[in-house]
């Protein structure tokens, strides 16, 4: 080879080695650069993990003694609904109890009323049965009486035309 082919050659070489060691230079600092920032970055995220899990923590308990209050408010609530719903109800038992009393008492005085009514107008209508019958017995008797006496009439009646039809007949046909 040439000494200027070597010289070309060994200068290609260095200026390959200065680019590579460049290059290598260049990659080394922005690998620091990199892995400065990612630790930057890493550690302020560690920071803001741990703010935001302080702030978690702080904002957990404040739901929790809030969430406490609000329970032990509702608890105290509930009871004195239940107390003043049995108060109630003892009073709607009471008021119940004594209009049914009203009523059994209402009822027993309308049987009462009802029974003694009824009492009084089977005796009156006994009566009216009675003086019916009554009525009804001498109505029938004048009837009968009234009957007997047209159809004894009616029968003198008949005899009286059978004898006049007969002497009628006779007298036509010439019998006697």
């Amino acid at each position: 080879m040439s000494e200027d082919t070597r010289n070309l050659s060994d200068d290609m070489l260095d200026n390959t080695k200065e680019g590579v060691d460049k290059a290598i230079d260049s990659v080394s600092e922005k690998t620091n650069e990199v892995v400065n920032k990612t630790k930057d970055a890493f550690d302020s995220a560690k920071d803001k993990a741990s703010e935001l899990a302080d702030d978690a923590s702080e904002k957990l308990n404040e739901f929790t003694d809030t969430a406490k209050e609000t329970y032990s408010e509702a608890k105290v609530k509930a009871s004195e609904f239940a107390h003043e719903a049995g108060e109630k109800l003892d009073e709607l038992t009471d008021a119940a109890k004594e209009k049914a009393s009203h009523l059994a008492e209402d009822a027993k005085e309308t049987y009462t009323e009802t029974k003694a009514k009824a009492k009084e107008f089977a005796g009156e209508a006994s009566e009216k049965m009675n003086e019916f019958a009554g009525d009804a017995k001498e109505k029938a008797s004048k009837f009968a009486d009234a009957a007997e006496d047209k159809l004894e009439d009616l029968a003198e009646d008949a005899k009286e035309t059978y004898t006049e039809a007969k002497g009628f007949f006779q007298k036509l046909f010439g019998k006697k």
